[in-house]
């Protein structure tokens, strides 16, 4: 058996949602590669845009509304990174919408280095870019005018973060012998 790695959740609040509300995938994303229904694929181009300063001021890591994937901190954590010499990531300012400055209060976390596939998903919970199959959800889906029911579906397979204790995310510790100490999973 292979030898795999803890992994510690630092899990965020959301506080606010991406700018523009109606288009920041478009703003934010090129999606030239992406699945048009589920976005797997797509890549960041632009700064993310918040309407305004995060009010969470005790909140040392923060998240957004609708993006699972990206993490902002405060200037004591880049501090830390920076301190203990944190290889893997990059710290670029999210800019408010309105006016295009630089966020004074919070970088955005950038990692950009993917590990090869390594994941172990026998624990995890799945969810597939299909056509829904349960009646209700198209009927609901459909009545709220979603993406998710008009296509074309990929196929691929989304591996969902883990919400109790007994999914787990584990990878074996030979994916990380050349990593940096920050990394994206594939």
């Amino acid at each position: 058996m292979d030898k795999t790695t803890n992994w510690y959740r630092i899990n965020t609040g959301q506080f606010g949602y991406p700018q523009p509300e109606d288009s920041y995938l478009e703003e934010t994303y090129d999606l030239s590669t992406a699945c048009p229904t589920c976005k797997i694929g797509k890549k960041l181009k632009n700064a993310f845009r918040f309407s305004s300063e995060p009010k969470a001021k005790h909140s040392q890591f923060i998240g957004l509304n609708w993006v699972l994937d990206e993490v902002f901190v405060r200037d004591v954590v880049k501090a830390v990174y920076e301190d203990q010499g944190v290889t893997g990531v990059e710290f670029t300012r999210p800019l408010r919408h309105k006016t295009g400055e630089p966020l004074e209060t919070i970088y955005h976390v950038r990692v950009d280095t993917v590990l090869p596939p390594a994941l172990r998903t026998e624990k995890l919970k799945t969810e597939k870019c299909e056509m829904p199959h349960d009646p209700d959800m198209i009927k609901f889906l459909m009545a709220n005018g979603s993406r998710l029911v008009k296509g074309p579906f990929c196929g691929a397979t989304k591996f969902n973060y883990p919400l109790r204790d007994e999914e787990e995310i584990a990878i074996p510790v030979s994916a990380f012998t050349t990593a940096p100490d920050v990394v994206r999973i594939h």
